[in-house]
């Protein structure tokens, strides 16, 4: 017997997502999460979308973020999904504040509400302290306690020039003279599967500089296996490389133009460490439905 599930479809930045209520119980068992989603999130057969959000009660902050890659597989964060969650639980009230703590994989999250007449407008997200020694960005190979930054790595023959940040997720990027030249799913998709030196695999961003402090990106995204319009952890993961090799200052707004739209980052630090990520951007309303699943 085939069940209705209602959802939301929602997007930051170009990023989208289908968007579940489970506050009140379950309404997609979880072993039968993986199946469902996958063909959901299937652009021809389903609904379509970067990934499923479950909306759920927590038992020490305001509400659960529960994530899963289109693959069906669980994911630590999404930077432009939390935004998303933060606004339905607004609008939809469920959690009826300006300022939301939010249970991630990642850790607990703060999530600042800018609201305009009665209506999300945009989120600012505490992203937390960013991971840089290798063992904590899942990176497998060398000094485990040092960073990668702006180091050489050659897959099939073809040589990257990589910096490796987590975000509670692990993100590596590559700074090139011009992203529309980028080969994002080609290489993208090299680098996100070098086993050897990433694990877990990783997302894999193409950044550009585009001014001061100001940058271009694009992103394979992990889980997703393509090209993204936009990573809001990827983003922050980019601001914090970039000030790794130089090519940002810390303690200005650092400002990224993403295929889908327009990301902005500060970072908070204590001498030369940086200790927070603070990412603001949209997020939007697109539609409501109902999927048939078995």
């Amino acid at each position: 017997m085939m069940k209705k599930i209602g959802f939301t479809k929602m997007h930051g930045a170009g990023n989208d997502f289908m968007i579940i209520n489970e506050w009140e119980g379950e309404a997609v068992p979880e072993a039968e999460k993986p199946a469902m989603i996958a063909k959901a999130c299937d652009r021809h057969f389903g609904v379509g979308g970067d990934g499923v959000i479950f909306i759920r009660r927590s038992d020490s902050v305001d509400a659960r973020f529960h994530f899963f890659n289109p693959d069906g597989s669980i994911a630590e964060m999404c930077g432009n999904g939390i935004r998303c969650f933060a606004k339905y639980l607004y609008e939809n009230d469920i959690v009826r504040k300006e300022t939301i703590l939010a249970e991630t994989l990642a850790g607990v999250l703060e999530l600042k509400l800018t609201i305009t007449d009665g209506n999300v407008s945009s989120v600012r997200v505490l992203m937390g302290a960013p991971q840089i020694a290798r063992g904590k960005a899942q990176v497998a190979t060398g000094e485990l306690t040092q960073p990668m930054i702006s180091e050489e790595v050659t897959i099939e023959g073809n040589t990257y020039e990589l910096t490796v940040v987590g975000m509670g997720n692990p993100h590596a990027i590559m700074f090139v003279k011009d992203v529309d030249k980028s080969d994002v799913t080609g290489d993208g998709h090299l680098i996100r599967n070098e086993r050897q030196v990433f694990p877990n695999g990783t997302n894999v961003h193409f950044v550009e500089e585009a001014g001061y402090n100001k940058f271009r990106i694009r992103t394979y995204e992990r889980g997703v296996e393509d090209e993204t319009l936009a990573c809001g952890t990827g983003i922050c993961a980019s601001a914090v490389a970039a000030v790794l090799t130089g090519r940002a200052e810390k303690d200005k707004q650092i400002t990224f133009e993403a295929r889908g739209g327009t990301i902005t980052i500060d970072l908070e630090s204590t001498g030369q460490d940086i200790t927070g990520v603070y990412m603001t951007g949209p997020a939007e309303t697109v539609f409501t439905g109902t999927i048939l699943i078995d």
